[in-house]
């Protein structure tokens, strides 16, 4: 399964909008997971999407969890409202649509549809 390049940010009260670097997320079955780094560390990322709900927890090495609830918007865009004992701000992350990611999206080979029987 390959990650995704994805750019993400976080907001909390006196810190404002703060980025997630070196963020990379792979899809498979409803599953999510990757991780990254913010000014906080190093964190993992996992989850499900549910139709066009995002069920995400962002788990920091070594210290706390974050839930990540939000939206999906089917297109490669998440974003919510994070939560941690009372606290809480806006969210998202978003698939990059660059040349690093485009290699994931290349058709390899084009067949018949049906397949033909030999």
């Amino acid at each position: 399964m390959s990650r995704l390049r994805c750019e993400g940010w976080w907001e909390q009260q006196g810190l404002g909008r703060q980025p997630m670097e070196d963020l990379q997320i792979a899809f498979r079955d409803g599953q999510v997971s990757g991780g990254g780094r913010d000014i906080v560390g190093v964190f993992t990322l996992s989850g499900q999407l549910q139709g066009e709900r995002a069920l995400l927890v962002k788990q920091y090495l070594g210290s706390h969890h974050v839930d990540y609830p939000g939206s999906f918007d089917g297109e490669g865009t998440m974003q919510g409202l994070w939560s941690i004992d009372g606290f809480g701000g806006k969210w998202m992350i978003h698939v990059a649509r660059d040349a690093e990611n485009k290699q994931n999206r290349e058709v390899a080979e084009i067949q018949d549809w049906p397949p033909t029987q030999a």
